[in-house]
């Protein structure tokens, strides 16, 4: 199944790109494509600390279960004051 990853903020400059496209197989985990996405850019591995993760907009833990088309946000922790 395919899934996008969209990097907001600065993880788009650690990332390189907008956008990523992941090839997941069926019943995959959101854990399990974090998983693949640091495999293929291994750069991002740095910046994992400060991660928020949303599947289609809605926040989400590493064993929310996938499905085709589910669009994953990856954003950096944001402070205010």
């Amino acid at each position: 199944m395919t899934i996008e990853v969209r990097f907001l903020a600065s993880l788009r400059s650690a990332a390189g790109r907008d956008s990523y496209t992941l090839d997941l197989p069926p019943g995959a985990t959101l854990g399990q494509a974090i998983e693949r996405l640091l495999r293929e850019i291994p750069d991002l591995r740095a910046h994992v600390p400060m991660w928020h993760l949303a599947v289609n907009g809605t926040y989400a833990e590493p064993d929310a279960v996938l499905q085709p088309g589910d669009r994953i946000s990856v954003f950096p922790y944001i402070a205010g004051g």
